[in-house]
């Protein structure tokens, strides 16, 4: 309650995704199959470069200023959930992923959340100041008039987390109720 007034707060409706940043992205991914039973089938490789080419990715901001980066990326199912391997194709300082690696190395940069109350996060985070880390859009119109997007806060000082808030939920959870995927998202 704030002034006596009940205040609508954001939900964190389903956690789907954990996110490394890494240095090699090859290296690491062998090594994941080298030490646990991977179901080989459900990993996808892309690169945010091909997609922003050929018009699917509309992405390059960070920390809501303009800035142009690549990087490719892996995805699996593993124990329930999507595991999402990312490695800068430039390594520079100056985006979220290069800029990651400089300060912690390899390591978990950020979870995939499903949010309720989009709209009550996002003023959440302008009146706390805190700027949207990295907005992405990517893919075709959907049938609800949206394309699928994901909406990044670095909450590490309050939360100690990278929230990655997706607008769809991706990889084994893309079914489950709780996701609300529209209709004609096909999750890869």
């Amino acid at each position: 309650m704030r002034g006596g007034k009940a205040v609508e707060k954001p939900t964190i409706d389903l956690i789907f995704q954990v996110a490394l940043c890494v240095d090699d992205l090859e290296s690491v991914v062998e090594q994941w199959k080298e030490l646990f039973d991977l179901d080989t089938a459900t990993i996808v490789r892309k690169c945010t470069k091909d997609a922003y080419e050929s018009d699917g990715w509309d992405g390059p901001n960070y920390n809501e200023a303009p800035c142009q980066f690549f990087h490719k990326y892996c995805r699996f199912s593993l124990g329930g959930l999507d595991i999402e391997i990312i490695e800068p194709l430039d390594k520079a300082p100056g985006n979220p992923y290069s800029d990651f690696l400089i300060q912690h190395g390899n390591g978990i940069h950020h979870i995939g959340v499903k949010v309720g109350g989009q709209k009550f996060l996002m003023k959440e985070m302008q009146e706390r100041g805190i700027p949207r880390y990295n907005y992405a859009e990517m893919g075709p119109v959907l049938a609800d008039g949206t394309r699928k997007s994901c909406t990044f806060y670095d909450l590490r000082r309050q939360l100690g987390v990278i929230l990655e808030c997706g607008s769809v939920v991706v990889g084994p959870l893309a079914s489950d109720p709780r996701a609300g995927n529209p209709e004609d998202f096909v999750s890869d």
